[in-house]
This record gives C-alpha cells, sequence and structure tokens, in this order.
C-alpha cells in the first residue's frame, strides 16, 4: 500500500512541531526515517514549510543543548564556592564534604540531560539535512 503524501506530510510536520524536542521512539530509532522515501510525493510548497520546521527545530535543540551546558556550568561554579568555603571554615569536616562535593560535580559534568540535548540536535540536524537535500536534487532536475 502506498502512503499518501497527506501522511507523509503531516508525520514530519507533527515531529517537527513537538514541544518535547525529541526525535527518537522507545527504541531510539529516528522517528520519521520511514518517511524519507515517501519525500517524492510531497510539493515543493510543503517541502518548503517542512524545511522551515525542521530549521526552528534545529535552532531550538540547539538552544536546548545550550541551556543544559549552562545549568551544568552553574552547578560547578556553585559546587566550586561550596568547596572553597569548606576549605577556608571547616577544617576536617569542611574538607570531607568538599570531597562530596567534587564526587557531585564529577557526576554533573556526565548530565544525562545534556546528552539528551546532543542527540536531539544532531537528529533535527540530520532530518533538516536530509530535507535539504532532497529539495536541492529537486530543484536540479
Amino acid at each position: 500500500m502506498i502512503e499518501r503524501d497527506e501522511d507523509t506530510y503531516h508525520a514530519l510536520k507533527e515531529m517537527a512541531e513537538d514541544i518535547h524536542l525529541v526525535s527518537r521512539n522507545h527504541n531510539d530509532e529516528l522517528i520519521g526515517i520511514e518517511y524519507y522515501n515517501n519525500l517524492a510525493v510531497l510539493s515543493r510548497e510543503e517541502l518548503d514549510d517542512l524545511l522551515r520546521l525542521w530549521h526552528r527545530k534545529t535552532i531550538t535543540c540547539r538552544k536546548e543543548k545550550l541551556a543544559s551546558q549552562w545549568m551544568v556550568l552553574q552547578v560547578i561554579i556553585f559546587i566550586g564556592f561550596a568547596i572553597y568555603l569548606a576549605w577556608q571554615f571547616g577544617g576536617l569536616v569542611g574538607v570531607l564534604s568538599s570531597i562530596v562535593g567534587i564526587i557531585a560535580m564529577i557526576a554533573m559534568i556526565e548530565d544525562k540531560r545534556v546528552k539528551i540535548a546532543k542527540r536531539n540536535l544532531a537528529d533535527a540536524n540530520r532530518v533538516y539535512q536530509h530535507l535539504n537535500d532532497h529539495l536541492e536534487r529537486r530543484g536540479q532536475q
């Protein structure tokens, strides 16, 4: 059964407008990859609209990645300040609590939110680039 162009258009549009920025399903597969073969049935206006929406999603994912990295930086600065205060005023108890702070800082550097944001950005870039390539190939024909 051949899928209609409306199904392809609406599925890719829905993914681009998703507020959760997630580009993968529960099996960790890129959502929408099955629609790539059906891009030829879309009109030029639909492709332009999808390209605009996916570009916006790419920008939003980039902002989310930067926000995640900024959060990690803020936590590192806060923990560093707490460690400094602990060393200045806490003596042995301060040193022990600063060691706990260092462990927490190392855990924050490997924050899961940053990894997910980077992956979402890479996925959005991949879909946007695929749509852009398809539009360019269609223009050359």
